[in-house]
């Protein structure tokens, strides 16, 4: 439940601004890596949105419970991320991701 949570709070956060393409397409890497990546190639893609310590933290602990899943629900679970966020962000005409 927890995971859904942070899930959905870091997905609302990004969805509500006003993103570039660029916000978009790393988003899009920072999901992909959360669910397919190493923790270390995950620090990497969350460090150009400049969280404080405290995300960092609650992100390393979010990854590694993702770490945790079996296979299928991780690609369970990116997809419906990926899809949500493209389906939000495409209605809305704020970023095209090829």
């Amino acid at each position: 439940m927890k995971l859904a949570v942070m899930l959905a709070l870091v997905t609302l956060a990004l969805c509500s601004s006003s993103a570039s393409a660029t916000v978009c397409r790393s988003f899009l890497r920072v999901i992909e890596l959360l669910f397919k990546g190493t923790l270390s190639s995950f620090e990497d893609a969350v460090s150009p949105f400049n969280p404080d310590l405290d995300m960092i933290d609650a992100s390393i602990q979010m990854k590694k419970s993702v770490d945790k899943l079996p296979q299928n629900a991780k690609d369970s679970l990116m997809r419906l991320t990926v899809n949500s966020f493209l389906h939000l962000h495409c209605e809305k005409r704020v970023c095209k991701v090829p």
